[in-house]
């Protein structure tokens, strides 16, 4: 069956359950937290804090953990956030639609202060889904890197190029 579902992951994952669909394999990456607004009220990535975010995470692959076959896999592709002092660049004139590449794009919620990092720190969010992930019964069972040869670059004028990602 090749279908093409569009909308809340959480809701057609609901729904698929209902129906009693069941699947292989689930490849996904879900919304970055605190990187875009898609501008959808309850979208996931725009929680107030990183736990928030890793939370909705559990929840979500739980449904997908319902979805999939006993011996069926899950591949996830999750970047990271910096930890903001909460006083650097506003969030407007980010997405006045003069440059595609920061459409839509926010600064990170996260400030230092609320979660015990320095301005600046990596947070570590696939980490903290993946160990959250586990806790919930999950096995991690390999941390792939996706080279990035052609990267989008950082916001920032001291911040380093990031070209690859962990599956």
């Amino acid at each position: 069956m090749n279908k093409i579902l569009f909308g809340d992951c959480r809701t057609l994952m609901a729904q698929m359950i209902q129906e009693g669909l069941k699947a292989q394999t689930c490849v996904t990456s879900p919304p970055y937290f605190g990187l875009r607004d898609y501008g959808v009220d309850g979208q996931l990535g725009l929680e107030s804090t990183v736990d928030e975010y890793v939370q909705n995470m559990v929840e979500v692959f739980r449904l997908v953990r319902e979805l999939l076959h006993e011996d069926g896999t899950l591949w996830l592709n999750l970047g990271d956030s910096y930890a903001g002092s909460g006083r650097g660049m506003t969030r407007t004139g980010l997405n006045d639609g003069k440059n595609p590449k920061t459409k839509g794009l926010i600064l990170p919620k996260q400030n230092a202060a609320q979660s015990n990092l320095k301005p600046k720190d990596l947070i570590g969010i696939p980490w903290k889904v993946a160990f959250a992930l586990q806790a919930d019964g999950w096995y991690l069972r390999q941390d792939i890197i996706w080279h990035k040869p052609n990267p989008m670059p950082g916001l920032f004028y001291n911040s380093e190029l990031n070209d690859f990602r962990n599956l």
